[in-house]
């Protein structure tokens, strides 16, 4: 996974995540959405084939980057627990 940031304000930013596609992205998107400081939460992949997947993330003021880590953390801390039952 590689990730390129576009676009950086103070509460969106827009990035690329090169390498991923729907599996992680709907995932990130799921748990972005479920955070009371996001406003809009989406991403897009132009072409399968040929094109990288944009994610967009605006807030309502939250610095967007730790808004994104927040929602990783609980992805971590979700297979965290799927591993422990296994």
């Amino acid at each position: 996974m590689e990730v390129k940031i576009i676009e950086l304000g103070d509460n969106y930013i827009k990035m690329v995540i090169k390498g991923e596609d729907h599996t992680f992205l709907n995932l990130l998107q799921h748990y972005l959405a479920e955070d009371d400081d996001v406003v809009l939460a989406k991403y897009n992949i132009p072409h399968p084939l040929v094109g990288d997947p944009e994610l967009y993330v605006k807030t309502n003021g939250a610095d967007p980057i730790e808004v994104i880590k927040r929602a990783n953390e609980k992805i971590i801390k979700i297979c965290d627990i799927l591993l422990k039952q296994i």
